[in-house]
């Protein structure tokens, strides 16, 4: 069949961090687990595909889109995570211009795994109920706890040890993406 390098059919990797008329911290968002699925899935680079990497629980499902910022790197050595708090669930893969809200700083299994928390860009003519939000103070604090409290949860479920280490703000969490930016861009250098 050919060699597995020319296989990926996607262009994830060439998609930029930030939106193309990033003036207010918009990242683009690549969604891999919709909100309302027991799926979670990774996407799999060697591919260029979605792979089904664990089912929840029955009764449980994904409370938000969850994804990647394309071109970074984290400390895992995966793409930052980005949590999309959206009124819908989208699909994975779906592209989403995305505003940072804020990070949730967490330790997973001693190595830093921060997941950026964002929304949908403002829409003239349509509402979300995320559009009164522009920094992580601005979220209900039961739905920033519940936040937390899933991330750990369903990490902790896959055998996982998970620590939260701190919830930051707009600004700090656009410098971690900044960095992650950064990292990927060096990366690829070598």
């Amino acid at each position: 069949m050919g060699d597995r390098k020319n296989i990926n059919p996607t262009n994830f990797d060439h998609i930029p961090t930030h939106a193309p008329d990033d003036t207010h911290g918009v990242v683009h968002a690549i969604i891999e687990t919709p909100a309302a699925t027991r799926h979670k899935f990774a996407f799999e680079p060697e591919f260029g595909l979605m792979l089904l990497k664990h089912t929840l629980a029955e009764g449980l499902r994904w409370p938000y889109d969850y994804g990647f910022i394309p071109q970074t790197l984290a400390d895992d050595g995966d793409c930052l995570d980005i949590l999309v708090l959206n009124d819908e669930p989208t699909f994975s893969g779906c592209l989403i211009e995305a505003r940072v809200l804020g990070a949730i700083q967490l330790e997973k299994n001693n190595v830093e795994n921060d997941r950026i928390v964002a929304c949908p860009t403002r829409k003239s003519g349509v509402a979300l109920k995320t559009d009164a939000f522009d920094d992580i103070d601005d979220l209900p604090k039961p739905l920033l706890t519940g936040i937390q409290r899933f991330l750990v949860e369903y990490s902790a479920d896959e055998g996982n040890k998970i620590d939260v280490k701190d919830i930051c703000s707009r600004k700090k969490a656009l410098k971690l993406v900044e960095a992650a930016r950064k990292a990927f861009l060096e990366a690829a250098r070598d």
